[in-house]
């Protein structure tokens, strides 16, 4: 009787604990090592936020802003007050927070009482802030966005002034700080770019002259950091070289960067096709020769971009092994010809490295035909993160077998 409880005990906890078809590997010590070697390529006066928006893109935003954070990170960007309650109230999280979007009226109050930093370039947001700063009697802190050239967010340069007036004369509210984003950073041709950049010292000239301090000044995003050095200012907001991604852009300054992120699979099913057969829809590829095709378990539904199709490769035993057929919703097929030992249930390797090779974000960007931003921020849900570091893994349940 004993031993059928534990039988039925160890089925039920096999069931409850079923193994990824596909796991993210995220490792902390690398976040770490980025913040750190960003912050010495700043100097000592200058701020860096890292740019934890889209669950940090697909890296995990709790686990990457601490570790961040423990680095030496100064604050932490995101897009919108769900974001930063999800890291000032759910994890406990006391770091300085800016919310990038220009806000809600409507939540002015939550915004205050969260100490959560708000980009100011709407003026009923700014009016709401300093209603709910003197209701709750606590400071409302803003950075002005100006639109230097973006066309999205943000006062036009000749407007900045008037306000930041604006907002050094309502009751309650602190401009902390004036920032703009830049259009074509990882541009071939800078031209554009040095333009924003000298609509941006414009405005600081128009504000000198007007007696106001805008508090920190930040311009530069990841790309920009690395190859204008004139425009670093008080500091920077970088996402892609916190994660270890170099950003697809010319004349970099080289930085020692750690890639945290490796995605991994394993090989659900093996078999050998004729000449001339087709593979998946639209009968997109259809093999010269026999071929061994390997099925994979996962597909765009979790973020592996189906414009890869044809194009792509992954690590199998160290070897590449090209993507072949159109990338389903749920799977996806390799040639698996050039690795003759492979079986059902090997590793593979989606994004990172294997032996001595590797995919990198940036190849599956090109690949894929777009940009390196997007390969690890649409990695979907149903892929599980496992977070590393140096001494052991912290598993969440679904991890790898093995």
């Amino acid at each position: 009787m004993t031993d059928q409880r534990q039988s039925h005990a160890t089925e039920e906890q096999a069931l409850r604990r079923p193994s990824a078809h596909s796991w993210v590997e995220v490792d902390l010590a690398a976040i770490r090592h980025n913040v750190g070697t960003i912050k010495q390529f700043l100097g000592p006066n200058r701020h860096l936020w890292a740019v934890v928006k889209a669950n940090a893109y697909g890296h995990g935003a709790v686990e990457t802003a601490g570790a961040a954070l423990e680095a030496g990170a100064d604050g932490l960007a995101v897009s919108c007050l769900n974001e930063a309650a999800e890291l000032r109230v759910d994890a406990g999280i006391r770091a300085p927070l800016l919310v990038l979007a220009p806000g809600d009226p409507r939540a002015a109050a939550w915004m205050v009482r969260l100490h959560i930093v708000q980009t100011a370039c709407y003026q009923p947001m700014v009016e709401a802030l300093s209603k709910a700063a003197q209701r709750l009697d606590k400071p409302a802190n803003v950075h002005l966005k100006v639109d230097t050239g973006m066309g999205r967010l943000g006062v036009l340069p000749e407007q900045a002034a008037e306000f930041a007036r604006l907002i050094t004369d309502l009751p309650g509210l602190q401009l902390e700080g004036l920032f703009s984003h830049l259009a074509t950073a990882e541009s071939d041709d800078p031209s554009y770019a040095q333009l924003q950049f000298e609509r941006f010292n414009t405005v600081l000239r128009d504000l000198s002259a007007a007696s106001i301090t805008p508090g920190m000044r930040h311009l530069a995003n990841s790309a920009a950091a690395l190859r204008f050095p004139e425009m670093l200012f008080d500091g920077i907001r970088a996402g892609l070289l916190v994660y270890g991604i170099h950003p697809d852009a010319p004349d970099l300054a080289a930085l020692d960067l750690h890639p945290a992120m490796t995605w991994k699979t394993r090989l659900s099913f093996l078999h050998r096709l004729p000449a001339g057969s087709s593979v998946s829809y639209g009968r997109t590829y259809v093999a010269e020769r026999e071929c061994s095709v390997g099925v994979l378990p996962l597909g765009y539904a979790d973020g592996y971009p189906r414009h890869a199709s044809n194009r792509s490769h992954v690590l199998l035993r160290g070897r590449m092994c090209p993507v072949i057929g159109a990338v389903c919703m749920d799977h996806l097929m390799i040639d698996a010809s050039g690795v003759p030992d492979a079986e059902i249930d090997d590793e593979v390797i989606l994004l990172g490295r294997q032996g001595n090779s590797a995919v990198t974000a940036n190849q599956l960007a090109q690949w894929a035909g777009t940009v390196v931003h997007e390969v690890p921020t649409v990695i979907g849900r149903r892929v599980k993160r496992l977070y590393l570091d140096r001494e052991q893994p912290r598993d969440p349940g679904l991890g790898p077998r093995g």
